[in-house]
């Protein structure tokens, strides 16, 4: 399209402001001016644009809703301000400016970024030039998302009463069906189609068109109506129902609505409506029937129950007992009926707990009463269960006397079996614990021997290589020197010479292998520490107390457990800071000592690593080590995170060698609980848990400078 085109615009009055927009050229630049008009004061979102997608004019409704802050999107390329069209969009709009699609709509949706989804309708066709060619599109562009939310909501709603479990049965007030769901085509046994042809009175002998016109009546004064009725299957069986009729009239613009049957057919609905539910009681009918036959049977069992049973109104008189009472006390069951509660005056007890019963709120009780059941004193378990909202119950009366006796010989071998029990689980616990150390302790020192061995293995190849660097590094020097003085006194070479040097790039390599080689001493150095760090962990030549410097055993340990800081995917770094005070040397098992920064170090680091892949942790996750002089003969080392921390019962039992983990698939806690076994045992030393929820946990370890060999020795 020429920039100094103009374009007349036709405009048809369908709801569609672009449906029926046509275009073509003319030389004015007024009427060119006309359009740009038009179209910018559109009360729709519309937008022209030529065949390379490039604005040409749009209505305001368009600047506002997609022009952001932009102030004109004249001359802008449209896939710069909607990104993200699918590829569908571009293929229709190719056959369009091909001419082969005259006219098409597409419903695009996309996720919003709180999980919410965005519906937008582009309706788009070619505009022509004067010359009859396609100069570009004419584009409209609706947000439709409030209309798929209600035909979503319209379609959960239809889809909750075709699968609801009762039938549904929607009429007209002359009672000609006009929706039914499965349940009430299950319920009569007729397809949907064959219902939806019938009439209320065809399937409910009981309702006449008269009677039903009376129901409406009231329907309408009531706006709901509950009766019994019969219903008519298709097979012809009549059974009872029932039914529950609600009169509904649509508060709606459009007097008339659709829903979708089983068939794909739309049914018509209009206001106002009879809404019913039917429900099948059949089976009840037959259980009342029961209940006489229940009721006889009920006495029947009470009167073979070998315990004391009575029926007493909340007024204290009794209602009836089953014969095992009536025998108990030589009085006929008769006799009971009407009499007030004590009558025999041979239970006060009892007479008690039916007072305080009625007279409280309770619906249950039971209580341990004695009794003179002819005349022998027996103790009796009276259950109590009120009914009838209260204004009765029933008493049962158990002979618990043989069975106290019996429970008071139990009782007393019980405390000396729980006795007995206790003292041998202590036993077995100490036990467990001690077998557990022992088993760590063991595992460690096979590890350690085995660390030990691979590290000495590692010094020797490692010294060898870091001795000859210095060697190659010299004898590198004097050969680069020897062909620089070659390139200095014959600088004209043989081509064969010259195009070996080109072919090796020998400018490059001089510059190369010098940093090569530094690399290569780098990082034999860097092996060179991390076997001495490792021996200084094991300390297997230390097997005895010496006075060490604990920040060496600390420092070896974090190299060891360098990688273990680092970030990893799921969680970022862990930042470690270390404040070290002046300390002097401490007399320890150096090894031992090691391994109990290490436990503890894993520890902290395993809680950080779940905190951080689940979410939990929202800063930079961080461990502090500070070692201090808690008085002139301890030394305390605390080692700290910002982790979530745990609540004070795991807090206590942390150092508990059989409580499981909290940290999933890490076992139990028995490196926390050896490496309390090592300080508090072998150093005499204290090793404590503090934590707050939010905030972190501190392990702290204070042990003396000085050991006591006679305190070691009887541990």
């Amino acid at each position: 399209m020429n920039q100094r085109q103009v374009l007349p615009i036709f405009i048809s009055h369908s709801a569609d402001p672009v449906g029926e927009l046509q275009v073509s050229a003319t030389s004015l630049h007024s009427e060119e001016d006309y359009f740009r008009r038009f179209v910018e004061y559109l009360p729709t979102a519309v937008a022209m644009v030529d065949s390379q997608l490039q604005y040409l004019a749009v209505s305001r409704q368009w600047q506002q809703d997609y022009g952001k802050e932009y102030s004109d999107l004249v001359g802008c390329s449209l896939p710069e301000w909607f990104p993200h069209l699918p590829e569908i969009w571009y293929q229709n709009a190719e056959e369009s400016l091909a001419g082969t699609l005259p006219r098409w709509e597409l419903e695009i949706c996309q996720p919003l970024e709180k999980g919410s989804l965005e519906w937008k309708k582009w309706v788009v066709q070619p505009w022509r030039k004067a010359s009859g060619t396609i100069g570009g599109l004419i584009l409209s562009l609706e947000d439709i998302t409030s209309q798929k939310q209600i035909q979503e909501r319209l379609q959960l709603t239809q889809q909750a009463f075709d699968q609801a479990a009762t039938a549904i049965f929607w009429m007209t007030l002359e009672g000609r069906f006009c929706y039914v769901n499965q349940a009430a085509c299950h319920l009569l046994g007729y397809s949907q189609h064959e219902l939806l042809q019938l009439n209320i009175n065809d399937i409910d002998p009981d309702l006449t068109a008269v009677v039903w016109q009376e129901y409406c009546q009231k329907l309408k004064l009531k706006g709901s109506l509950t009766f019994e009725s019969r219903q008519q299957k298709k097979s012809g069986f009549i059974f009872p129902v029932d039914f529950t009729i609600n009169y509904l009239e649509l508060q709606s613009v459009q007097p008339e609505f659709t829903v979708e049957t089983e068939f794909g057919s739309d049914c018509v609905l209009s206001s106002p409506l009879i809404c019913g539910f039917a429900t099948d009681i059949s089976d009840q009918k037959v259980t009342s029937g029961s209940v006489m036959a229940s009721k006889d049977q009920l006495e029947a069992v009470l009167n073979a129950v070998p315990g004391l049973v009575s029926w007493i109104s909340s007024d204290l008189k009794y209602l009836g007992v089953n014969r095992h009472l009536a025998n108990s006390y030589n009085v006929p069951a008769e006799e009971f009926a009407g009499k007030e509660v004590g009558f025999l005056q041979n239970s006060p007890k009892f007479n008690e707990f039916v007072y305080e019963f009625f007279a409280q709120d309770l619906w249950k009780s039971s209580r341990e009463i004695t009794a003179n059941v002819r005349g022998v004193p027996c103790t009796y378990l009276i259950v109590a269960q009120k009914y009838h909202r209260g204004s009765a119950a029933v008493f049962v009366g158990l002979d618990i006397t043989e069975r106290q006796q019996m429970e008071e010989a139990l009782r007393q071998s019980q405390e000396q079996e729980a006795k007995r029990r206790g003292e041998l689980e202590t036993i077995l616990t100490q036990l467990q614990q001690t077998q557990a150390q022992l088993i760590q302790t063991e595992k460690m020192s096979s590890l350690g021997q085995l660390v030990a061995g691979i590290a000495h293995e590692i010094n020797n190849p490692v010294n060898f290589i870091s001795g000859n660097l210095t060697h190659a590094k010299n004898y590198i020097e004097d050969l680069m020197n020897l062909v620089g003085l070659y390139q200095a006194y014959y600088p004209h070479v043989v081509p064969e010479i010259a195009d070996e040097l080109e072919e090796i790039n020998f400018s490059f390599l001089k510059q190369d292998l010098p940093r090569i080689l530094q690399s290569m001493k780098v990082g034999s150095e860097r092996i060179r520490d991390v076997v001495r760090s490792l021996r200084h962990f094991t300390r297997l030549d230390e097997s005895q107390m010496k006075s060490v410097d604990i920040h060496e055993g600390l420092d070896s340990t974090i190299l060891i457990l360098q990688n273990r800081l680092q970030a990893k995917a799921g969680r970022p770094g862990i930042t470690l800071i270390k404040e070290y005070s002046a300390l002097l040397k401490v007399e320890c098992y150096a090894g031992q000592l090691n391994q109990v920064f290490m436990n503890l170090l894993t520890y902290t680091i395993d809680r950080l690593e779940i905190t951080s892949s689940k979410g939990d942790l929202t800063d930079q996750p961080k461990i502090m080590i500070r070692t201090d002089l808690q008085d002139k003969n301890t030394v305390g080392i605390s080692i700290s995170d910002n982790g979530i921390g745990m609540s004070e019962v795991e807090c206590q039992s942390i150092f508990d060698p059989l409580m499981t983990s909290p940290i999933q698939g890490k076992g139990t806690s028995l490196g926390l609980s050896l490496a309390y076994h090592l300080v508090t045992d072998k150093h005499q030393g204290k090793i404590q848990c503090f934590s707050t929820l939010g905030v972190g946990t501190e392990f702290l370890i204070t042990i003396p400078l000085k050991s006591n060999p006679s305190v070691i020795g009887n541990k």
